[in-house]
């Protein structure tokens, strides 16, 4: 694979999209490594971004090497993603398949390939072995970076963390006569093409996710309805319960064992709560103050932080949330000065930890 003996050989993670074809552009121009285009193959919906990827790289006159990741990619995310709501959580899966699959299963493959690190089109930065913020604010990522290991980080490169607006990535693209430089950004989950119900409906029907059950009041125990599966519902949940009541009602619990929805008529301020399954990326004391995003899009809040274990923090708000929180998200922990400290699962109970 490698062509110039004498060049560090970096692998441009390719998926068919302008971000990550304007950094191939980008690196192929500056002409410091030797360079080809990796895209992993792992659903059906692939086949626009492989194709899109190869025209990307024969555009620049880069190789460009395909890898079938679909088994590896439907176990460690889609059957994550439909256990989470089978277990009543709100999973993240961008953030677990960048753990897993966009760095570590990658960058393996690359290396396999002569490649000592990897190019992503993320905008995030990772310098003197610090991930922060992207320059470009609207467009960070660094939140959905957070479970990344710091071994996998030492060998990624991020072109655009210094780019302020997402048009200069159209810029450099449409320089280079690139066919995607207009190409709309996606929203969606890239496994999904429909809604995220019928995917687990057509996928994962012997999960029970979507059988009725009771929607119980908190504070009485009265049951006030009937629910249509808990894969519906995420704590905190105000709309779209299907039922109707004196008070506004939120969702404050998903019972996977009773197959209920537990609402309550208070919107329940929950400064308490545990990130598990945590990635440090910096060394910490055991107690420390910092800043938490509970969202990707969400403000940051204060909180206080306390290592119970190196595998399970507890995050205490210093002021009510602007988001539900969602046992199954991710929560972000930064330094005053947008560093990642650390990235974790969120859960309501220590015995998760």
């Amino acid at each position: 694979m490698p062509k110039d003996q004498t060049k560090e050989v970096i692998a441009v993670a390719m998926s068919g999209g302008v971000d990550s074809s304007a950094v191939a552009a980008i690196l192929s121009k500056a002409k410091e490594h030797d360079i080809f285009g990796i895209t992993l193959d792992l659903h059906d919906g692939c086949i626009d971004a492989i194709k899109n990827s190869r025209i990307v790289c024969d555009k620049l006159n880069i190789e460009h090497v395909v890898i079938n990741a679909r088994n590896t990619f439907r176990k460690k995310v889609m059957d994550v993603f439909a256990e989470y709501y089978a277990n009543g959580l709100t999973p993240n899966p961008c953030a677990i398949c960048n753990r897993d699959i966009k760095f570590d299963l990658l960058l393996k493959e690359a290396k396999l390939l002569g490649a000592t690190k990897i190019a992503t089109g993320h905008y995030a930065k990772y310098e003197k072995r610090h991930l922060t913020e992207s320059a470009n604010t609207t467009k960070d990522q660094s939140y959905f970076l957070s479970l990344v290991s710091k071994s996998d980080l030492d060998n990624t490169i991020f072109p655009l963390g210094n780019i302020y607006i997402k048009d200069e990535t159209r810029d450099i693209a449409k320089k280079f006569d690139l066919p995607n430089f207009s190409q709309k950004d996606s929203q969606d989950i890239c496994f999904i093409k429909t809604t995220y119900k019928e995917f687990l409906k057509e996928n994962y029907s012997n999960l029970a996710l979507f059988e009725n059950g009771e929607i119980i009041l908190e504070s009485s125990g009265n049951v006030l309805g009937k629910h249509n599966g808990i894969a519906n519902y995420t704590i905190g949940q105000r709309k779209g319960l299907g039922i109707s009541y004196q008070e506004p009602l939120y969702v404050s619990k998903i019972d996977k064992n009773t197959n209920s929805i537990v609402v309550t008529t208070n919107k329940k301020s929950c400064n308490n709560f545990f990130a598990t399954n945590m990635n440090w990326l910096e060394k910490t004391d055991d107690k420390f103050k910092a800043y938490v995003k509970l969202r990707s899009q969400s403000l940051k809040t204060q909180a206080n932080i306390e290592r119970l274990t190196n595998n399970c923090a507890k995050i205490s708000l210093q002021s009510e949330s602007n988001v539900p929180i969602a046992p199954g998200q991710i929560c972000a922990i930064y330094s005053e000065d947008n560093i990642i400290i650390g990235g974790g699962i969120i859960s309501l109970e220590q015995t998760f930890c």
